[in-house]
C-alpha cells in the first residue's frame, strides 16, 4: 500500500490541525511543501479540480483525495488507533467546533496578512528558502502573493473590528464551553485540535512546537486578543504539550 502523501504549508493552521490529527492516530505519510500560485495547476490536476478554489492541505491515500484538514482528520480516525478524534455520539459538536475553529481561522487570515506583508523581515521569511537569494526582489513577490491572498479569500470584505468580534464569539464560545476544564467533549478529541490550532492567530504556539521566524511570529500575534484570552492561549499549550510531539531540532 502507498504511503500517504500530504500537500501542506507549514506555518499554515489548517496544515497543522490536519497533521495533529494524523499523529494522534499514529498515521505515516509524507509531506509535500506547497507553493502557492506556482504549484496551483499541479495540484489542481491531481485533484482533478479545474474549477474553483484549491487549497492545501489535501491527502492523497488509499487511492483518493481529500481536500481539507476535516476530512483528514476523518480519514485518519477511520484508520484505528488509541485515540478517538470523533466519539460517535457527538458527531454535530465536532463538526460545529470545526465550523468555529474555520471561522476563527478565516478572521484571523485576514488580520495578520497585512500585517505580514507589511513587515520587510516577516515578508522575507514567507518566501521559499531556495529563492530568499533573490534579495531585494522578494518584496514584489510577497506583494503579490498578498493580493493573491486578498482576492482569493476577498480579505478586505470585512473590517478589522467586525472581524475581531466575530473571533470573540468564537472563543468566549470556547471559554464557556472549557468552563476551565480540559477537554470540549470530555477526552481529547479533534474539537480539542481544532481550536487549539485555532488559536494561532491569537498568538502562535512556541517554536518546539511549530517553527516560525521571529518576524512571522511577531506579525502573526494580535496583542489586543492575546491579552484579552491569554487564558486559553495557556490551555492551548497545555494541550500541545500533552498531546503533540515537538518537532525535531
Amino acid at each position: 500500500m502507498a504511503t500517504p502523501v500530504l500537500y501542506q504549508i507549514h506555518y499554515s493552521p489548517w496544515s497543522e490541525k490536519a497533521r495533529w490529527a494524523l499523529a494522534a492516530c499514529a498515521v505515516a505519510y509524507r509531506k509535500v511543501e506547497y507553493l502557492p500560485m506556482i504549484e496551483t495547476p499541479l495540484l489542481r490536476a491531481r485533484l482533478g479540480r479545474w474549477t474553483g478554489k484549491v487549497t492545501v492541505p489535501a491527502l492523497f491515500a488509499d487511492g483518493r483525495a481529500y481536500a481539507d484538514s476535516f476530512a483528514i482528520a476523518q480519514w485518519a480516525a477511520s484508520r484505528g488507533g488509541v485515540v478517538q478524534l470523533f466519539p460517535a455520539d457527538r458527531k454535530a459538536d465536532s463538526e460545529a467546533w470545526n465550523v468555529r475553529s474555520e471561522t476563527v481561522l478565516a478572521h484571523g487570515r485576514a488580520l495578520l496578512t497585512p500585517r505580514v506583508g507589511g513587515d520587510p523581515a516577516a515578508a522575507l521569511e514567507q518566501v521559499p528558502k531556495g529563492l530568499r537569494w533573490i534579495g531585494p526582489l522578494s518584496a514584489p513577490l510577497v506583494a503579490f502573493g498578498v493580493r493573491y491572498l486578498r482576492d482569493k479569500y476577498a480579505l478586505e470584505a470585512v473590517g478589522q473590528s467586525e472581524r475581531r468580534a466575530a473571533i470573540r464569539t468564537e472563543l468566549a464560545a470556547l471559554r464557556t464551553a472549557l468552563a476551565g476544564g480540559d477537554h470540549l467533549l470530555g477526552t481529547f478529541t479533534y474539537a480539542d485540535i481544532a481550536m487549539a490550532v485555532a488559536l494561532q492567530v491569537v498568538q502562535p504556539v512556541g517554536d518546539q512546537h511549530l517553527r516560525l521566524g521571529s518576524a512571522t511570529r511577531a506579525a502573526w500575534r494580535d496583542p489586543e486578543l492575546a491579552e484579552e484570552f491569554a487564558d486559553l492561549l495557556g490551555w492551548r499549550d497545555r494541550l500541545y504539550d500533552r498531546f503533540r510531539r515537538p518537532v525535531a531540532q
